[in-house]
């Protein structure tokens, strides 16, 4: 006998939409639930990126409540260093949503953004599904607990340079209350000027370290670990 993951994966090779569509259509509400489930944990996690998105998008749009959280897959591709946004698929996604639920957009990147390994994925993602609004990106930025975030979000306070937003983000920080949810403030706190802030920091930056800080993604991560700046 043929189990169901098995006969997803051959509509999915094939590409075979419809009938991977008749398949879905065909089990009993208990085989759903756990098709949904498998769909997540073991067939999506299996496919190189191209096919990854393809299937993303047509069992979103065969039903986008049962399967959004498949967004959480993209795991695998993003750590090997082969998750891609530009495709056209990926493009079909956002025009999907965008007409038929705005709101899973930012769910699904919200989904997405703790898998990110590198400023280069989390940039193309948020142009793929055009989050091309600073604030927006730092709400998403702010739900996550990463090296790569705190780098992210310095970045583009900087862009910004809104001191009042800025003091938003290490207030929301700093309720993590570890060392490098800390240091983290501190980084913005000293490059703002913010003094008003409920915390004491251990970490001590000089005003000509500044600059040095956010040179590259190494030399950041080296001062939210705790060390001085090599300038």
């Amino acid at each position: 006998m043929i189990h169901n993951k098995e006969k997803a994966l051959t509509y999915i090779n094939a590409r075979d939409w419809n009938g991977l569509e008749r398949m879905l259509k065909s089990l009993s509400n208990m085989e759903f639930r756990r098709m949904e489930r498998v769909m997540r944990e073991e067939v999506l996690p299996g496919l190189e990126n191209d096919l990854f998105w393809e299937t993303f998008l047509h069992i979103i749009i065969f039903k986008r409540a049962a399967f959004i959280s498949g967004a959480t897959a993209v795991t695998h591709l993003a750590k090997n260093g082969t998750l891609r946004f530009d495709i056209e698929s990926v493009e079909e996604l956002y025009r999907h949503l965008k007409e038929t639920n705005m709101e899973s957009i930012v769910k699904i990147c919200n989904m997405m953004t703790p898998a990110i390994r590198t400023e280069e994925q989390m940039t193309s993602m948020f142009k793929a599904f055009h989050l091309e609004n600073e604030v927006t990106q730092l709400s998403m930025l702010l739900k996550v607990d990463t090296p790569l975030s705190y780098y992210l979000i310095f970045k583009t306070l900087k862009l910004i340079e809104d001191k009042f937003i800025a003091r938003k983000c290490c207030m929301a920080i700093i309720k993590r209350r570890d060392d490098r949810a800390f240091n983290a403030v501190c980084l913005i706190k000293s490059y703002f000027d913010l003094d008003d802030l409920p915390a004491r920091f251990s970490l001590k930056i000089e005003q000509y370290e500044l600059s040095h800080i956010d040179r590259n993604y190494e030399t950041f991560l080296h001062v939210l670990e705790g060390k001085r700046p090599s300038v």
